[in-house]
């Protein structure tokens, strides 16, 4: 079992995503509020501070009811606001009890600060920050008025006052910055993702270019070998093609839908054939290289036995792509008459697909004869899944 992931839900959210750590951060800091609060009820407990012990089980109770209801009932904003909230509450009223240990209020003073910027960004950090100096502040007049008698004195409550303001007051410049240079870095991955975009979409229109001008020069070939020459290099083209229109096309432009990709490619060969080809395809996010590699193999093996699996009349073509953590399955089986695997090795798409499967990470290759052709790649890859 995954401690981040799965005792503090960050699989909920994607890697690396901001609100991921903030699902990580709050239910960390919720578990924290428990485990603390239940160690202090056994101390208050022992030392017979009623009022200090109904209030700790009370924080006890709230944390472990936030931490089970998200995400099922409560969202993640609700989630935050409701273990600040709490925590905050429970550190203006414990101020008010003589019978508590001074340690456990002044922990809570020093990290509220931090948890309201970090949770809620400076502009709302700082609100609720003033919020708290304020209701400090107000406690310390009351004290020093008589009107109240609460756990310290009214001096040593002005100074945790004026000690907590400059404490938020740092921690909010810092997040100012760093709220600036978060979005400096937006607006220029935003620039450069339009910027590899455009690049992804000219080199589309290139090879387009490339494969009219293929098969401009195909018309004046008679002979039908140069020919299928000819169109077989167009395909290869167009499935490179296909790779940078579905990225400046994806959301991801860093990253190929294998999915969406290679039902293009298996539409495209659907045309010119009357097998009929079935595709199962996980929702695979992969890099260009890899899957401009997949996408050849995916179209010599599929044209091989389009041209050579049956002899007559129509029959089926199946292709998968399965993973399993960082373990791919590429699979292209016909039920057809097969080949001569020493022979077949001599020509150039069998060759390309040897060599291709070589060149991937830990990439293998495997062809079986029995009951038709099934080639099948092995690879392993860094990240598979959204």
């Amino acid at each position: 079992m995954n401690f981040e992931e799965d005792i503090l839900k960050g699989k909920l959210f994607p890697i690396k995503d901001r609100d991921r750590l903030k699902v990580t951060m709050i239910n960390l800091l919720v578990l924290l509020v428990a485990v603390l609060f239940s160690l202090d009820f056994y101390e208050s407990y022992g030392k017979g501070y009623t009022i200090m012990s109904i209030l700790e089980i009370g924080m006890i109770i709230i944390s472990l009811l936030l931490y089970i209801l998200f995400p099922y009932i409560l969202s993640l904003n609700m989630m935050i606001y409701g273990a600040l909230f709490s925590v905050t509450l429970f550190l203006l009223v414990s101020l008010g009890i003589d019978d508590v240990n001074p340690e456990v209020s002044l922990f809570w003073v020093s990290t509220l600060p931090i948890s309201f910027f970090y949770f809620l960004g400076a502009s709302k950090g700082m609100k609720w920050s003033l919020v708290v100096f304020a209701v400090l502040l107000f406690l310390s007049l009351a004290t020093y008025n008589g009107w109240i008698t609460l756990l310290y004195g009214s001096g040593l409550l002005f100074q945790i006052s004026v000690g907590y303001l400059i404490i938020a007051y740092w921690i909010y410049l810092i997040e100012k910055e760093r709220s600036v240079n978060a979005q400096s870095l937006t607006t220029a991955l935003e620039g450069q993702e339009i910027l590899f975009k455009e690049v992804h979409h000219r080199t589309k229109n290139n090879m387009q270019v490339m494969m009219g001008l293929l098969e401009t020069q195909s018309f004046k070939i008679d002979d039908p070998q140069y020919k299928k020459m000819f169109q077989a290099h167009v395909e290869r083209i167009k499935v490179m093609s296909l790779v940078h229109e579905n990225l400046y096309k994806n959301e991801r432009y860093e990253k190929v839908d294998m999915h969406k990709y290679l039902g293009e490619l298996s539409e495209s060969l659907q045309k010119f054939t009357p097998h009929t080809i079935i595709t199962e395809i996980d929702f695979i996010f992969l890099d260009m290289k890899t899957s401009m590699n997949l996408g050849l193999i995916f179209n010599e093996a599929v044209s091989n036995a389009i041209e050579h699996a049956y002899s007559a009349g129509s029959g089926y073509i199946d292709v998968s792509l399965k993973s399993s953590g960082k373990e791919c399955i590429f699979r292209i089986k016909d039920y057809g008459k097969g080949f001569n695997t020493d022979k077949i090795y001599h020509t150039l798409g069998m060759t390309l697909m040897e060599d291709i499967s070589t060149s991937l990470p830990n990439g293998s290759m495997e062809i079986k004869v029995d009951e038709g052709t099934e080639i099948k790649i092995y690879f392993t890859i860094e990240e598979v899944k959204l």
